[in-house]
């Protein structure tokens, strides 16, 4: 694989299982690099930042997709239901990094 591309910035590992996460993530840190762990409830929500993710990569325009948003307002319903539970920043930060350690 060839690194030349210099808009490479990223890359989305899928650990199968927390000890594989934690390894992972303790390894890149070894190395200096920098890392961050996003958790994904749904498969949906990776889906949607995968698509988010390749449409930057093929210098798509800036403008957001009308079913991004319909997928926004429909959680948005459910939140407003009391359906979803939800978390601030700190408090997923918190947890992440108790789980890292």
């Amino acid at each position: 694989m060839s690194l030349k591309n210099k808009t490479m910035d990223s890359i989305i590992v899928n650990p199968k299982n927390e000890k594989e996460l934690k390894f992972v993530a303790e390894l890149l840190e070894k190395l200096g690099v920098s890392n961050e762990v996003f958790l994904f409830n749904r498969k949906e929500d990776l889906e949607i930042l995968l698509d988010a993710f390749e449409a930057q990569q093929k210098n798509y325009d800036d403008e957001v997709p009308e079913e991004y948003y319909k997928v926004l307002d429909g959680r948005r319903a459910e939140y407003l239901k009391g359906n979803f539970k939800t978390s601030s920043w700190e408090e997923v930060k918190a947890r992440l990094i108790g789980k890292i350690k």
